[in-house]
């Protein structure tokens, strides 16, 4: 059963397994990723996390097949969000093409640190104080307003705390040294290299996003192993999704609308059931179909909005 230790064993061992597997065959190689290598990627990493789902309905039952399924679309949704920011860490960087994979699977490892800790954490307080789960409903909320109305929280990487005080406890290369997080300067001391201070903005700015993403998680599901085994495969699928959404950040603009009316929805979802002492209006099973379909419902609605209604089509008659 998925409550077991074995399972969790089980699970771990195949991730780490996973992340070993990415490494050696997809990010050993100092390459580009093009649109159609992502493409596969992106497939292949979808295909490892429906068998996962698969895995879970016929060792749990459909309740939490349902709830895993609608979990991990809940944080690929979100993930869109975090990939438009890594965008802008790059550019910032100015980082190779070439180190982009690299450097993208050494952030998803410190996401899925960051994220073992966040849902650790968020057990042990569910299960302690009940009416947690009411703060993070409100915390939901919140966000969603924020990120529907308030346009002005556009992360600026030299502003993170982390990476400017890593550089001022050691010295950081102006140029970067393939994908080394450390290198020898002429005289033979040891300097950083870009490259780190990539990966550190990197992990440090997704610890952001895990404190909107696993709340909304628990929104959907309080079982441990659900929260982690969905967040984990949708993490391990973001490096191809990045390479194949990278070029088209500009034509998704309702995108972040979309993901806010998830974010109010779960927020409110949640507030509503604790006051309700944990009932459900409808039937448990079909309260989660309904967050399904209302998640796959508004993103939907927000790319064909994007794609029928193009951002600054007014300059187009331009000669």
């Amino acid at each position: 059963m998925l409550t077991s230790i074995n399972a969790w064993i089980i699970f771990n061992g195949f991730l780490i397994l996973l992340i070993f597997f990415d490494f050696v065959l997809f990010s050993r190689k100092e390459k580009e990723i093009g649109l159609k290598s992502a493409g596969v990627l992106t497939v292949f990493w979808t295909i490892i996390a429906g068998i996962v789902g698969v895995f879970i309905f016929l060792l749990g039952n459909s309740q939490l097949g349902i709830e895993y399924v609608t979990s991990y679309v809940a944080e690929r949704a979100l993930s869109i969000d975090n990939l438009f920011v890594f965008l802008v860490i790059f550019n910032y960087f100015a980082i190779p093409n070439t180190l982009k994979q690299r450097a993208l699977l050494f952030g998803i490892i410190g996401a899925l640190v960051a994220r073992a800790i966040f849902i650790a954490l968020g057990v042990a307080l569910i299960s302690t104080f009940s009416w947690f789960l009411i703060v993070l409903g409100l915390f939901l909320i919140y966000t969603a307003y924020k990120l529907a109305f308030k346009h002005d929280t556009e992360v600026d990487p030299s502003r993170n705390v982390i990476a400017k005080f890593f550089s001022k406890v050691i010295v950081v290369t102006k140029k970067f040294d393939g994908h080394k997080l450390f290198t020898r300067l002429p005289s033979g001391a040891l300097a950083a290299t870009p490259f780190l201070l990539v990966v550190i903005v990197l992990g440090s700015t997704d610890v952001v996003f895990a404190i909107d993403s696993i709340p909304t998680v628990f929104g959907i599901t309080d079982n441990a192993f659900i929260v982690w085994s969905s967040n984990a495969m949708a993490v391990l699928g973001m490096r191809p999704l990045y390479f194949l959404i990278a070029g088209l950040v500009d034509i998704f603009h309702f995108l972040q609308y979309g993901l806010a009316a998830i974010l109010g929805f779960i927020g409110v979802k949640m507030v509503v059931e604790q006051l309700f002492h944990g009932g459900y209006i409808i039937s448990e099973q079909a309260d989660i179909f309904l967050v399904l379909a209302i998640i796959i419902g508004v993103l939907t609605i927000s790319i064909l909005a994007s794609i029928f209604f193009p951002a600054g089509n007014q300059n187009t008659g331009k000669n």
